[in-house]
Formats: structure tokens, sequence, C-alpha cells
């Protein structure tokens, strides 16, 4: 019977880091027909390095931490070990000053705050698991209530600084599951203690090509256009290329429009309705005279500061030096394009900056999350019960969090659950 299994034909949708990881634990595992469908014309999707000057830069997926357990079991396999850069951190207020990232007067505060902190982490083991299932109710509030709940005030901005940064949304609206997923304690140590940091000499795109070149059939610009289910359970995929058929559909793209490619039922369509995105800008500027570190600006971190510069990564300052620097930026509905830039460039030369020169910028629908009535109404659980429905399963970003780890952890969850 397993060998009968693993003739089965699998589409993957999505060469991300979901797609490929699926597609590299079901070859593991010995399925021997599977394809992975990819719209775009490279693998990575959000993990995407540029080169310039010889050097690799992140648009996209930024560091990798210590605690990536499964991450780094992959990077032995593939060969990724090599020590990336060294990262030095500075927090800088408003003016461009630099600052502290806990003012002197809240220092013993969040002392007495982060030894209490592990105590009341250890409530939430649910969290360790895959996903997001049978939540406490506590942690499908916002992130601020559930920290003015604990008496954690100083936690609680301490928080902003790693979450908000990487375009993840305001802690004051994101449910407390998303946050702390992410920010484990694990994870924020990783973090405090940044100089251990994994930051991928070759660009974090290496080990997402890497794994890709173990697929046999990967179709780039291959964009799905319909996905229907025949009567004999096969699932035809109708394609910008071809039609195929396989036994089995992976989708780990973005659901944003998968009312488009598959007929949902008016439940099942509404679920998908309530996913929510950020809008997420990573620019390239070729700079001089900026501090070089990786720089945040806390005040920029709020959602009234939508459009400003909330951080910035000087990669490779302890290799010699670069003038390619990239920031972090949430769009601002309200802002035009050259208005964004105009702020971020003013913020670069409140810095020191001196001939700043626009390289590239990248725009991301970052983060794929609901909110709290969401998750109070079983959001996560109605999303459960749809996988192998008319033989199509899910993965990717909003089934675990967006970090390379969480989505390599969920990948293999569903591969092990499934099949």
């Amino acid at each position: 019977m397993a060998n009968v299994k693993c003739e089965e034909k699998i589409g993957i949708i999505g060469a991300g880091i979901s797609g490929v990881t699926t597609a590299y634990q079901l070859a593991k595992k010995g399925y021997t027909n599977i394809t992975i469908l990819e719209k775009d014309d490279r693998v990575g999707g959000k993990c995407h390095s540029i080169e310039y000057k010889g050097k690799t830069y992140e648009m996209g997926t930024l560091i990798g931490l210590p605690s990536y357990k499964n991450t780094m079991e992959l990077m032995k396999e593939f060969d990724l070990m090599d020590e990336g850069p060294l990262l030095e951190r500075g927090f800088f207020d408003i003016h461009g000053r630099k600052t502290s990232q806990i003012p002197m007067d809240q220092m013993q505060v969040f002392i007495e705050e982060f030894k209490r902190l592990p105590d009341i982490l250890s409530q939430y083991e649910t969290l360790k698991e895959p996903g997001f299932l049978h939540l406490p109710k506590e942690l499908c509030q916002p992130f601020s209530s559930w920290c003015e709940e604990n008496e954690l005030s100083v936690i609680n901005q301490v928080y902003m600084h790693y979450f908000s940064t990487f375009g993840f949304g305001s802690i004051h609206d994101v449910p407390a599951a998303y946050v702390l997923k992410f920010l484990s304690y694990d994870n924020l140590m990783s973090f405090i203690e940044i100089t251990h940091m994994i930051t991928w000499p070759k660009g974090v795109s290496e080990l997402i090509k890497r794994m890709a070149d173990q697929v046999e059939d990967l179709r780039l610009t291959c964009e799905v256009l319909h996905m229907e289910q025949e009567e004999n359970g096969e699932i035809r995929v109708e394609t910008s290329q071809d039609i195929l058929y396989f036994d089995k559909v992976i989708y780990t793209a973005s659901l944003h429009h998968i009312s488009h490619m598959v007929q949902l039922s008016p439940t099942d369509k509404t679920l998908f309705e309530r996913i929510i995105y950020e809008r997420f800008r990573v620019y390239a500027y070729r700079v001089e005279g900026i501090p070089e570190l990786s720089g945040y600006i806390p005040d920029n971190m709020y959602p009234d500061r939508k459009g400003h510069m909330m951080a910035w990564y000087y990669r490779w300052a302890d290799l010699g030096a670069t003038d390619l620097v990239t920031v972090y930026v949430v769009e601002n509905e309200a802002m035009t394009d050259s208005q964004m830039r105009e702020t971020v460039e003013k913020k670069l030369r409140e810095l020191g900056g001196e001939n700043i020169r626009l390289y590239m910028m990248k725009r991301w629908r970052q983060f794929p999350h609901v909110d709290s009535v969401a998750l109070r109404e079983g959001f996560y659980e109605r999303l459960d019960q749809m996988q192998g429905r008319n033989n199509i399963y899910y993965a990717g970003e909003i089934m675990n969090f967006p970090t390379l780890e969480n989505c390599i952890v969920y990948a293999k969850y569903l591969v092990e659950r499934f099949f």
C-alpha cells in the first residue's frame, strides 16, 4: 500500500519555502511523481536574495535565529553552514539620534518583567505545536491587551521592536497568539543576543534553490488559473502553460486569489475573506555615511507612523564597506509612492546619509492572519477541516506564521499527517 501511495501524482502550488520543503519531505518519504507550479520566474517567494557588487542582500526574509532547529537541520543537509556577516544593532529616536532600547528609568521594571516571562509563557505549550488549533481565549485578544493583563508594560515595547519591524502589523491589533508564536522565549532571547543570528553569506534564497534542485518537475512562470476535481477523483489543474492532472494538490501560495482558482462554497469563501494582509516595502538604497549597523526607530513602529522608515539593515559592515542598505516601511495608503520615498530619504539624511540613490524596491503582501474575533470563532479549526477536502491540502504562511522556521515546521507536519 505504501508503494501505491508513493506513486500518486502530487501537485504543489507555490515554490516558496513551504512548497519546496513539502516537495523535499515527500521525496524523502518515497514519493516519485511530484510537480511544483510557480507563477514567478524564480523560486523562493519572500525569500528573495539579490546580488550587488559580489555580495548578497535580502529583499524579503532577513535573518534566521539559532533557535530555528528545523532550518538549521536543512542548512546542514545542504552544506550551508558558513557564517554570514555579523550584525550590530542600534536604536534611534525619531530625529535620527542614537538612544537606548529601554530607557534607564524603565530598566528595573524590564528586569522584573523578564524574570516573570518564562512562567507566564509556560502556560501556552500549545503554541509549540504546528498551527493555531484550540487556542486559549486570552491569546485571541490583541497582544498589547494580553501584556496589560499580565502587567508586562515594558516587555510590550520590546516585543514591538522585533515584531512590527518585519511588517507583521501592530501589536495593538494583532492577536497575542501570532506574536508569541513568532517570539517564543527562545526566539526572543535570540533577538536579544543578536550576534548569534543566521545571515547566510550566499543569501537565504540559496537554501530554497538547493532544495528546489531536488525536484524532478519544477515549472516556473506557470500560473494556476483553475482547479477542479473530476468524477474519478483526480484534480484537473488548468495553468498558463498546460492542463495537468494530479491525485492530490498541496496549495502553499497566498490564499488571496484562491477563490478565482477553486469553486468555493459561500461559507468557505467567507472564511478566506477574513484573512488580513499587511502592505510592506523593502527599499534598497545606495547611501554613504549612515551608521553601519542594523538600526531600529521604535517611534515609527506605531500605526499612525505608517509610511515612515522603521529600520534599516547595513549588511556586510564587518567585512568591508558597502554602500547598499535595505530599509523597511509599512505602506501608508494615504501617501503616494513619491511621498513615502521622500520620507525615507529625509530620514536617511537625518542619519547622516549622503549621495542617496534608490537601487530597487520590493512590495510584499505580508503576514496573512486573522483578527481576534475570527480567532475566537474558530477560524483555524474550520480551515483545518478543509484539509484533504476534494484532495486539496493547505500549507504556507497563514498556517503557522510566516517565518522560515514555522513554514518548514508546518510543511513537515502536513506531510507526516496526511501522506
